[in-house]
């Protein structure tokens, strides 16, 4: 729970603290190092990531993606998730990254609420 100061700043450092110490970001955090002592495992991933960027970087410039590149990343997708380790890294990864973007949603929420009123 975030303490009583109305110093934002202080929030944000105490959020932060709090986001550290989850249980959601400690298993990011060790499926992280756990797929980190496999390098090759690592490295189909970060290959595999590296291929995400082009389609997201393609989105934002508004470029057509091809779709044989966009199935192809999608089979490779699940192929990925066939590993162990690879899978629990891809999940607790979402978690983590559910976890994130819910809590930028509730402070935006609670802005937006404020400034229609």
């Amino acid at each position: 729970m975030l303490g009583m100061s109305t110093n934002p700043y202080d929030n944000a450092h105490e959020l932060s603290r709090s986001i550290l110490q989850s249980e959601i970001f400690n298993n990011y955090l060790q499926t992280k190092k756990e797929l980190d002592r496999k390098p090759a495992s690592r490295d189909k991933v970060l290959e595999f990531r590296n291929r995400q960027m082009v389609v997201n970087r393609a989105h934002v410039t508004g470029e057509e993606v091809p779709a044989d590149f966009i199935r192809q990343l999608s089979l490779d997708f699940a192929k990925l998730n066939q590993e162990k380790d690879i899978a629990a890294f891809f999940n607790a990864e979402a978690e983590f990254i559910n976890m994130f973007n819910d809590i930028q949603e509730i402070i935006r929420q609670s802005i937006d609420k404020v400034l229609s009123e």
